[in-house]
């Protein structure tokens, strides 16, 4: 059966992802916001100044493939890997790219607990995630994913997480999950990226923020040329 929270007191909530019915709910409520459109604007932006044309991405987290799809439209000779621990999601992510076929792959996988690296296809060019590694529920889980990242990508490989904050300044109670901008720099640095940056805060909301609202994007690489 289906479980579904209604997330009160804490911003965040606890999700049923290897439910398909869950699964499937999650994804009809997922809306093109402005916010989330300009997220996704601002990392192609930055994957077609920084990998080659014809560059491997893997996905962390991959959910429906709504980044996969503006991505793979967008940058017709990239290769996609796609990994998430969720197999309904992958099953709905592999329908949606269906178009994309024969440039996309995917693996079920623990991003904590498994050796996903071992699974990839070949070299990656960029990492990207989006809304997820704050399901992994505590900085030291995110710290292992950075520093694995870290290890896989080359030494002009990318990084980009866009994923939900505690923003500063909050009254709130946020799922230990999402945390301050500082932390997730501090975090990428201390996991092996020479430079780590915080490119935009989306939706900001202090006031009365929902699970949906307070998210950034951060870039990271292992050359100085991803500083500024």
């Amino acid at each position: 059966m289906a479980r579904f929270v209604d997330m009160t007191a804490i911003v965040g909530a606890d999700h049923a992802f290897h439910d398909p019915a869950y699964a499937a709910h999650w994804e009809a409520r997922f809306e093109r916001t402005p916010g989330r459109l300009a997220l996704f604007d601002l990392m192609l932006s930055e994957l077609r100044s920084r990998i080659p044309p014809d560059g491997r991405i893997l996905e962390l987290g991959i959910g429906p493939g709504h980044l996969a799809a503006f991505l793979l439209d967008a940058l017709p000779a990239v290769r996609y890997q796609g990994v998430d621990f969720s197999r309904p999601m992958l099953g709905i992510a592999a329908r949606r790219l269906r178009s994309h076929a024969g440039r996309v792959a995917f693996s079920q996988t623990d991003l904590v607990a498994d050796r996903w690296w071992r699974d990839l296809a070949g070299p990656v060019d960029a990492v990207v995630s989006t809304w997820a590694l704050h399901d992994l529920g505590a900085p030291a889980r995110v710290e292992r994913v950075y520093a694995r990242c870290a290890k896989v990508l080359g030494r002009r490989g990318l990084l980009l997480n866009g994923d939900f904050i505690k923003p500063a300044g909050t009254a709130h109670e946020y799922e230990p999950g999402r945390f301050e901008i500082a932390t997730h720099l501090d975090l990428l640095r201390r996991a092996g990226f020479a430079a780590a940056v915080c490119l935009r805060v989306f939706e900001e909301e202090l006031e009365a923020p929902t699970a949906a609202d307070n998210y950034a994007c951060f870039r990271a690489s292992h050359g100085s040329r991803v500083a500024g």
